[in-house]
């Protein structure tokens, strides 16, 4: 099938070279004639695990990219739209740039007899398709959705870092379809691709919009709840998290569920607001969306009065971790960035290493905190390291060179051998044995007794 693909950005780039990288005739079309050129000439580069790869395998073959949405649309049979769907001041997401390409796309289908097939990826607050989105192709391409124009919104559940495995071994496939002869179409478009059998999900577009925005707004929960376990687990003498969440699993399962530090990154937060506002305005309660979006804002104080209390004004704290995520160098919504800043703010000096957020692409930071080219540095340098990301490279590092600081585990991640290394080791969320007898009687005294009276 020829397939093209509007928007090569990250996410974009990842999709059209996985697609083509699966044996579909693919065509990429993109605004920017710098991106193009670079994916054409083939010094495009991108931090996405296996997306280099894919692009060498298919470029020249069965992929290239263009500016020419007409190009695109006249050589294709299906679209696949990615385009960016940035959060508005109201807290929803603007429309504006895929209802740009639905114009451009409808243009150009103006040019074509055959029927053609459209699917958008980007993420949409609910109502979209069928308040904005499928009126803006049909009266621009002359065509209605059903007859010789095919429709579906088909997010992708995908992380930064890992979006090849996302696109082609993903946990289900969501399909909103405007008729399922559309969303035939567009599951035979993906099919090649999928090196898995997913589960296929099927339902009408606002369906799969309010599915998409809903299953983010699930995931911080379970991460806001790992966490408020982990405020707990921090106060009680001989209290685990690990044990409790371990325990909860059997049940619960496992995914994002560990206490640590709280959730960030360019997805999470604008998704669970988005729904939040979606459900202000048609008169639903709120309450959950907004109450996970509270508790992960009063998480992060915690962990930052934990640091504190460590670290007091004048002393030297390192950061292990910037980007929000491991695996990758966006730092949007990132705890880490957002501790540093706080920290510097309040009188200390903050040293950091991330393996891939440095001052080169990220010259904003240096006024907040100074790059080290080791995590060895930073450890040698700092009264207190926080390791905020639990990532791969926290193996090779020696942590010998905190032998005379402490070094505060956010993830309880180091093993053994490695807090042996060091001054003195803390596991955020795991207290050691003490007197609770003591501790209940101290923090919470008569009360208790009212309580369990």
């Amino acid at each position: 099938m020829r397939v093209s693909v509007v928007g090569l950005g990250k996410v974009g780039l990842t999709l059209a070279t996985s697609l083509a990288d699966g044996g579909q005739e693919v065509v990429g079309v993109d605004v920017s004639a710098g991106l193009v050129d670079a994916i054409s000439s083939g010094t495009i580069h991108t931090d996405e695990l296996g997306v280099m790869e894919r692009l060498k395998r298919t470029h020249a073959k069965n992929f290239r990219a263009t500016t020419d949405m007409d190009d695109a649309i006249l050589n294709s049979d299906v679209t696949f739209v990615i385009v960016p769907s940035p959060s508005n001041q109201l807290g929803g997401f603007s429309n504006s740039f895929i209802l740009k390409a639905c114009e451009s796309i409808g243009a150009a289908l103006r040019k074509k007899t055959t029927p053609h097939g459209i699917s958008i990826v980007s993420t949409m607050l609910p109502g979209s398709s069928d308040y904005s989105v499928i009126p803006a192709l049909e009266e621009a391409s002359g065509r209605k959705v059903g007859e010789t124009l095919h429709y579906c919104y088909n997010p992708a559940f995908i992380a930064l870092g890992e979006v090849v495995k996302g696109f082609e071994t993903p946990d289900y496939v969501l399909i909103g379809e405007a008729t399922p002869a559309c969303g035939d179409l567009i599951l035979e478009a993906l099919q090649p691709m999928l090196r898995n059998a997913p589960p296929l999900a099927r339902m009408t577009p606002i369906e799969a919009e309010i599915t998409k925005v809903a299953s983010n707004t699930h995931e911080t929960m379970r991460v806001a709840f790992a966490n408020m376990l982990l405020t707990i687990c921090g106060e009680v003498p001989g209290a685990n998290v690990d044990r409790i969440t371990g325990a909860l699993t059997h049940r619960m399962g496992r995914r994002f569920f560990k206490g640590a530090v709280p959730y960030g990154g360019p997805c999470w937060p604008r998704d669970n607001l988005a729904l939040a506002v979606f459900m202000d305005a048609i008169g639903s309660p709120s309450t959950v969306p907004r109450t996970v979006h509270a508790s992960n804002d009063h998480h992060g104080k915690y962990v930052l009065e934990k640091v504190m209390a460590l670290a007091p004004r004048g002393r030297t704290v390192g950061i292990i971790g910037l980007s929000y995520k491991p695996g990758t160098p966006v730092i949007e919504e990132s705890y880490a960035v957002k501790l540093a800043r706080a920290l510097n703010a309040d009188g200390r000096k903050v040293l950091a290493w991330d393996p891939l957020v440095t001052a080169d692409n990220t010259p904003e930071l240096t006024s907040v905190l100074t790059f080290n080219a080791t995590a060895e540095e930073t450890l040698a340098g700092a009264d207190l390291t926080v390791v905020v990301n639990m990532m791969p490279e926290l193996a090779s590092i020696d942590w010998s060179a905190a032998a005379k600081s402490t070094v505060l585990d956010c993830w309880r991640c180091l093993n053994e051998t490695q807090q042996l290394a060091m001054g003195r080791y803390l596991a955020l969320g795991a207290n050691p044995p003490g007197d609770l007898h003591a501790f209940i009687g101290e923090r919470i005294g008569r009360k208790f007794d009212l309580m369990t009276s």
